[in-house]
């Protein structure tokens, strides 16, 4: 028998997360009049041209009309509900955006992100992405995952801007398509954030970042099998709000990218 022993930090973190309820988001619990209100796209396109398409959706992906996926996230587990699954279902969106790979969040993604702890911490995180496209290589771009912490929102959005931006190109990377017809090539991160309305940690996939210069600045976000567009304004505090609920033991201004 394999007995693990954890620091008392985690085990601080797993009774504070445990004390909130749901301690990762899901679609079921989404807060009206907060993220709702930013949806634009319910992802409801199905490609005929794809021989395997049936096979794709029944692993819970769905397309959204820019050409990039929003898998469907699986309904919460556990005692109270604490395992979200939110960061399984954007492991899936990442294994698809980045090697044309089609993963259920619950059967597949799963099984490389347990922790002790509700929901997927950040290390669990990064180091389950990286074992997932491991075990893919051969569909995957050569490189691995990292983690980027900002000190400021003007820092974050800098990171995020640079993750999405490919450094190489990849046979199976994700072409999106913008308002107007654009095409342009992108490389999805991960943000934690804390759910809007809420004291909830929860991981979303970051397709592209609009007008970074100017008021308009939106950030795209893939989740729940939908796609939002949310404000700059809006969207840094949501990732502020981590460190504000949650430190020392989670950062705010974090995201996953992939280092080409």
């Amino acid at each position: 028998m394999v007995v693990r022993v954890y620091s008392s930090a985690v085990i601080l973190l797993f009774i504070f997360l445990s004390s909130v309820s749901n301690a990762e988001s899901n679609k079921d619990t989404l807060n009206p009049g907060s993220a709702r209100d930013y949806i634009t796209d319910n992802c409801l396109e199905v490609k005929d041209t794809v021989s395997n398409e049936l096979d794709l959706r029944n692993n819970s992906l769905r397309r959204c009309k820019d050409g990039t996926v929003s898998f469907i996230q699986p309904s919460s587990q556990g005692v109270f509900n604490n395992e979200g699954r939110c960061g399984q279902t954007a492991a899936s969106n990442l294994l698809y955006s980045y090697c044309h790979l089609a993963a259920h969040p619950e059967s597949y993604s799963n099984y490389f992100l347990g922790d002790v702890t509700p929901g997927v911490r950040p290390k669990t995180m990064l180091d389950g992405i990286n074992k997932i496209f491991e075990n893919n290589r051969s569909h995957c771009p050569t490189g691995k995952w990292i983690s980027v912490k900002s000190k400021n929102s003007d820092a974050f959005l800098d990171s995020i801007e640079s993750g999405l931006t490919p450094k190489s190109s990849f046979k199976n990377l994700t072409r999106r398509t913008r308002e107007g017809g654009e095409e342009i090539l992108r490389s999805p991160v991960l943000a934690l954030v804390r759910n809007p309305g809420g004291r909830i940690p929860h991981w979303l996939t970051i397709v592209d970042l609009l007008d970074r210069n100017n008021s308009s600045c939106t950030v795209v976000v893939n989740q729940w099998d939908d796609q939002f567009k949310i404000p700059c304004s809006v969207f840094v505090r949501w990732s502020y709000g981590i460190w504000d609920t949650y430190a020392p033991f989670l950062p705010g201004y974090l995201i996953l990218r992939y280092q080409f």
